[in-house]
């Protein structure tokens, strides 16, 4: 049975994957099903359905947040701060 965690694990996939991004948005039931996350029919319409620039900004703006929060992170490790 899928799960947000299964969508979650998506997003991931697909911040972390520049292949496996691109392959999400040319072709999201494919790339979910050679990523092994099974999604119900719901959850796969619905990323389907979605904008792909939106998809694309969302996943960008994701990626940057999270680059900034590790080089926080290293910066107050490291006393850069």
């Amino acid at each position: 049975m899928a799960t947000q965690d299964d969508l979650r694990a998506v997003a991931g996939m697909a911040v972390a994957d520049p292949e496996f991004r691109q392959k999400l948005l040319d072709d999201p039931e494919a790339a979910v099903k050679e990523a092994g996350i099974d999604l119900s029919g719901e959850q796969m319409k619905a990323l389907k359905e979605m904008d792909k620039e939106q998809l694309e900004q969302g996943l960008t703006e994701i990626d940057e947040r999270l680059t900034m929060a590790c080089w926080a992170k290293v910066q107050r490790f490291c006393g850069w701060d």
